[in-house]
Parts: C-alpha cells; sequence; structure tokens
C-alpha cells in the first residue's frame, strides 16, 4: 500500500500512529479488523518493522547496526537483508566491509546509505507489517524503483505500507491511498486513479512530472 499526498496531509502522522509512536483514540486505526489501541502494545510492535526517513544508527560496525533488531542473526542473514536494501556491494567497498565503525548517528555515511542501512535493518526483523516512511527520499531514482520491485518479490507474505513523496515509487503498489488534511480521499491503483483529472492525484502527478521536467 502507497500513501501519498501534499505535505502536511498526515502521512507520517499515521506511520507514527501504527505503531503507537502517536497515541491516538479508539475507533480510528485498525489492523485486521483489530483497533490498536485495543492490543497490547508489545505485542503490536513485535509486528511492525518501522523505518522512518531519519533513522538513527548507532556508533558501531555496520554488521550490529543492521542485526540490531535480531542480534542472534547469522552473518548470510545480514548480507541476505543488505542486497535487498541495495547496499551490500557499497559496504564491500567500506574501509573493513562490514566491520566498518559507523560513526555517531551514521555520520560517515551519506544520507542514501543511512537510510539503506535502516531498510536493511527492518528486513532482518521479518516482521508481518513493514513502514516505509518516505526512506528512500535521499536514494536516486533508479536505486530506489530497483529496491522497490525486489521488496515487492520478497515481501509476498507482508503487509507493506509505503509512504512516499515520489509517486513513481506508488505506481507498482497493490493500492494508493491519497491523503489530505489527515484524510483518504482517494484510493486505488495508479492507472484508475490517474483516470480521474479532477482528482488530488492526477494534479500531484501532473505537478510532479511538471518539475522533473524542468529540473
Amino acid at each position: 500500500v502507497a500513501v501519498v499526498g501534499p505535505i502536511g496531509a498526515g502521512k507520517s502522522t499515521l506511520a507514527n500512529a501504527l505503531p503507537r509512536l502517536l497515541e491516538i483514540q479508539p475507533g480510528q486505526v485498525f489492523l485486521d479488523g483489530q483497533d490498536i489501541t485495543q492490543l497490547q502494545l508489545g505485542s503490536l510492535r513485535r509486528a511492525i518493522a518501522y523505518v522512518p526517513q531519519e533513522s538513527f544508527l548507532f556508533s558501531a560496525t555496520v554488521r550490529d547496526n543492521i542485526r540490531y533488531g535480531k542480534p542472534q542473526a547469522e552473518d548470510w542473514e545480514v548480507e541476505w537483508a543488505a542486497k535487498a536494501a541495495h547496499i551490500h556491494a557499497e559496504i564491500l567497498h567500506f574501509p573493513k566491509g562490514y566491520d566498518t565503525l559507523v560513526g555517531e548517528r551514521g555520520i560517515t555515511l551519506s544520507g542514501g546509505q543511512r537510510q539503506r542501512v535502516a531498510l536493511a535493518r527492518a528486513l532482518l526483523v521479518d516482521a508481518p507489517i513493514l513502514i516505509l516512511d518516505d526512506c528512500l527520499s535521499s536514494v536516486d531514482n533508479q536505486t530506489a524503483q530497483a529496491i522497490l520491485r525486489h521488496l515487492r518479490q520478497a515481501t509476498a507474505q507482508k503487509t507493506v505500507i509505503l509512504i512516499t513523496h515520489r509517486l513513481t515509487a506508488a505506481v507498482e503498489a497493490d493500492q494508493i491511498w491519497v491523503m489530505d488534511q489527515g484524510r483518504i480521499v482517494q484510493q486505488g491503483y495508479h492507472a484508475q486513479l490517474l483516470a480521474d483529472a479532477d482528482g488530488l492525484y492526477a494534479r500531484l502527478w501532473a505537478k510532479q512530472k511538471l518539475e522533473e521536467a524542468l529540473a
């Protein structure tokens, strides 16, 4: 499921509400028909892997940063997650590969590298729900598309909620939710939403294509 919409529409608020990082009133958000405010907090959060736009990396090795949520993970599992996040090849070029020390808050890595290490960490946990809150914003479009294509194949048994400002990333989603002022105002797949020329999605798409053409 891709969640799109203008800045301030409430997309990140939704992402924070799902694992109850933001407390909400009962009767607003449901998972499998269950009101999330009625679920045991630990159980809810164990079912969710969440990658925010600005992920925190620790002053530890790349390997330990990736397996933070699954400390017992084998090296091959860490590398599988890194490959899925399209960061494996770059890690191999680091001074000590997976044993390279990451500076405080990941300062030694680029923004795109930090985001992909955080994505690898979430994929390694293998939770049934994966929330990606604009976590590929610093990754180039070609790499982002490759990551999303891989996710589509590798996460067939997961619910993936992709919050993104990059509408091209939403194209292949099974469903697209369009948010505006805290509400879902449109719902469907890409071609269906694009067919509504007066709808918010079509307007956002046209605006983004124009910006790309002018860039």
